[in-house]
C-alpha cells in the first residue's frame, strides 16, 4: 500500500510539472519593451477576461487599434463581445475582431459560428483566426487534419468576408500548422523574442510582444501588439483595406 502511494504522489507530482511547463511554454506573461520609434503603432486585444474597459482613457493613450475577441469553437460568443465592439468603435479606434479555433471541431461549423454572430457586424480591420496551442490541449487529430479543418474554415469565412483573413498563431503552432501553407494570409506573430522573426522567409503584420501590459482603462492585464511599420506605412495599411 505505501508503495503504491508513493507512485501516485510521483505521478501527481510529473502531471504538476508538466502542467507548470505548458504554462511557462504557451502562456508566459514575460513581454517585453519594444522600440516605439521603430514600430509607433500599438494595439491591444481583448476578451470577456479582459473586463471593464474605459475605452475614454484607453484612445487617449495612444492606442491606434484593438481586437476583439468575437467567437470560439463551433457554438461558444464571447459574452462582452456586442458591448466591447459598440463602445471601441465609438471610441473611433480601428477595429478587428477574432475567432479562436478549436482544433477537435470542425472548421466549417466553427466559421458559421464567427459568421452567423459576426457578418452584419460593424468593424474596420481584417477578420482574425487565432491558431495556437494554449487551450487546444489534449486534442484528438493530426496535424495534417487540423490543417484540412483551418483550410475549411478558412474557406468558408473568406468567401463571407471578401478577404483574406489574418492568422494569429505563436512560434510553436505555427511550425506546425502554418508554416508552408496559407501563404496568402498576413500573420499575426505571438513571440516575446525581441527579434520578432517567422521561422520562413515570411513577414509579420502584428507583433504580440506582451500579456502583462498595464493601461489606465483596464483592471487587469491586456495583451500589447504592434504593426509593422512607421505611422506612414500604417495609414496606408488602413487605406488599402477600404
Amino acid at each position: 500500500m505505501k508503495k503504491r502511494y508513493i507512485i501516485i504522489v510521483v505521478i501527481l507530482l510529473c502531471l504538476t510539472i508538466l502542467v507548470i511547463l505548458e504554462l511557462k511554454i504557451y502562456f508566459s506573461p514575460k513581454g517585453i519593451k519594444i522600440d516605439k520609434e521603430i514600430y509607433p503603432i500599438t494595439g491591444i486585444d481583448i476578451s470577456k477576461h479582459t473586463g471593464k474597459i474605459d475605452w475614454v482613457k484607453i484612445k487617449n493613450q495612444n492606442i491606434n487599434f484593438v481586437y476583439i475577441k468575437a467567437t470560439e469553437g463551433q457554438d461558444y460568443i464571447d459574452p462582452n463581445y456586442k458591448s466591447n465592439l459598440s463602445q471601441a468603435l465609438k471610441s473611433e479606434i480601428k477595429v478587428g475582431i477574432y475567432h479562436f479555433f478549436r482544433f477537435n471541431k470542425s472548421g466549417k461549423s466553427q466559421a458559421l459560428n464567427f459568421l452567423t454572430h459576426c457578418k452584419s457586424d460593424s468593424f474596420n480591420l481584417t477578420p482574425v483566426l487565432d491558431i495556437e496551442l494554449w487551450g487546444n490541449l489534449p486534442f484528438y487529430k493530426s496535424d495534417l487534419e487540423i490543417r484540412k479543418e483551418i483550410n475549411e474554415f478558412l474557406i468558408t469565412a473568406e468567401s463571407a468576408f471578401g478577404c483574406k483573413m489574418i492568422i494569429y498563431s505563436n512560434r510553436d503552432s505555427y511550425n506546425r500548422f502554418i508554416k508552408g501553407e496559407f501563404l496568402h494570409n498576413p500573420i499575426w506573430l505571438c513571440t516575446f523574442n525581441k527579434n520578432p522573426q517567422l521561422p520562413d522567409s515570411r513577414k509579420w503584420l502584428f507583433w504580440q510582444h506582451a500579456h502583462n501590459g498595464k493601461l489606465a482603462g483596464i483592471n487587469g492585464y491586456a495583451d500589447m501588439n504592434t504593426f509593422n511599420g512607421d505611422m506612414n506605412a500604417w495609414k496606408k495599411y488602413i487605406s488599402s483595406l477600404k
